[in-house]
């Protein structure tokens, strides 16, 4: 395409796109964002006429799909506004945003589930990034009272548009001596008795921008309750390669952090403290607990270092019955596949019959006799409770995993039994034709 065009003249260049933009409106619209500088209150109208046409029936209630969610798409619009804030127009980006997330609110109750909830979510994340790309003092003091502005805003409040801690982080962003009591003021209408880790990570930029670093660390120090402010702490600490504060951050974390059901972050971060100190033993004893945790990425970490201590022979038995004790089985039952563990793969296959689906091809050559009357058990099972089409070719599926797992014949007989015996399902038999 390159080289076509660069055969073209310029006459004839200007001519093919006069002719696409007069077809396509957005490829128009496309070349003067790319192209033209902009000009501030028309390309505000623009953007308001283009929100007014992405919203026109969403408040009303009948223009739902079969689901009940509301239509809209206001991708053109985020990207315009993505590509005026990459050009350095700032301000025009970020008040176009603004004109967005306005009407977002206005429209806060109608959703079906999240549709507008999540764009709304979108649009701080992008006012974030563009005021992060803010360099002119006009630009950052036009977002820092702009994020206030909104975040007094009553739109959406009676429906979860809660968003007053994301707009205040922004603007603490540009907090200065001379503007801190307008921030102060947004800060004390805010209700962080049930957001306190966000109204504390406000309170922090502020110190930092106004107090300096020392008071900054202090306030860290005194507020490590707050995972957020400990994550920082912790940041802070490996960036000094303070290893031995990082290490304390994490074991403290770990002892208020009872994470029941998925893995504590705080492990994570020990594990990479003893990483990059090179702690081979302390490495191995917290990978063990993140497998326990339930990660099975760490059972292959863990046997790697303790294969280099020389350990792994002694060790491994007693890691297997560890596993046991504490994954859910079918984890369990992932490691003992791995480790080729069949005896004990099969055990767990006869106390949890359903799994002999994924592992009656493993464990056929071992165990053939027991494997087979597993299949033919856990399959008969299926069929005397399954009712639709679609049940019927769950047990059809899993015929045809009977049979290649070695036992063609034995799967034949159960085909021709079923015929007989469901012979009054019509599409039960229909499914088992087509095996």
């Amino acid at each position: 395409m390159r080289e076509i065009l660069e055969k073209l003249s310029k006459e004839n260049l200007i001519t093919l796109v006069l002719e696409h933009a007069k077809n396509d409106v957005k490829f128009a619209n496309s070349l003067k964002v790319c192209f033209s500088k902009p000009e501030f209150e028309k390309e505000l109208d623009k953007i308001k006429n283009k929100i007014d046409r992405a919203f026109g029936g969403t408040s009303n209630y009948y223009n739902r799909d079969n689901w009940g969610y509301i239509s809209f798409d206001v991708s053109d619009i985020i990207t315009e506004i993505k590509q005026r804030a990459e050009q350095g127009y700032i301000r025009l980006a970020f008040a176009e945003l603004e004109l967005l997330y306005r009407e977002l609110l206005a429209h806060f109750e109608y959703q079906g589930e999240c549709e507008i909830s999540d764009e709304a979510e979108t649009c701080l994340d992008i006012m974030s990034e563009i005021a992060d790309k803010a360099v002119l003092t006009e630009d950052k003091d036009y977002i820092f009272r702009q994020c206030i502005e909104l975040s007094e805003l009553d739109d959406g409040k009676d429906y979860g548009a809660d968003y007053e801690d994301k707009l205040l982080k922004i603007a603490a962003k540009f907090v200065t001596k001379e503007n801190l009591s307008e921030l102060e003021n947004a800060l004390a209408s805010f209700d962080s008795s049930w957001r306190q880790e966000d109204f504390k990570l406000i309170r922090l930029e502020i110190i930092s921008k106004i107090e300096g670093e020392d008071a900054a660390n202090k306030f860290i120090a005194e507020n490590l309750q707050f995972p957020p402010i400990r994550v920082i702490a912790f940041e802070k600490a490996i960036s000094c390669k303070n290893f031995t504060e990082g290490e304390q951050l994490c074991i403290d974390a770990l002892s208020t952090d009872k994470h029941h059901y998925y893995v504590s972050p705080w492990l994570y971060k020990l594990y990479s403290v003893y990483e990059m100190t090179e702690n081979a033993t302390k490495m191995a004893g917290t990978a063990e607990r993140i497998l326990l945790a339930g990660d099975l990425e760490y059972y292959d970490k863990l046997k790697s270092l303790l294969t280099e201590q020389a350990l792994w022979d002694s060790s491994y038995s007693d890691v297997l019955r560890k596993c046991e004790l504490k994954l859910p089985y079918s984890r369990y039952m992932i490691i003992l596949a791995k480790e080729k563990e069949y005896a004990l793969l099969l055990k767990q296959v006869e106390k949890h019959k359903e799994e002999i689906f994924r592992y009656g091809k493993l464990l056929a050559e071992k165990h053939p006799v027991e494997v087979c009357a597993l299949f033919a058990e856990q399959i008969k099972k299926e069929a005397e409770t399954a009712y639709g089409r679609e049940a019927y070719r769950g047990v059809c599926s899993h015929i045809s995993c009977f049979s290649e797992a070695g036992y063609k014949a034995e799967a034949s007989e159960i085909i021709k039994n079923f015929k007989i015996i469901y012979k009054r399902k019509p599409a039960f038999v229909d499914e088992l034709n087509k095996i």
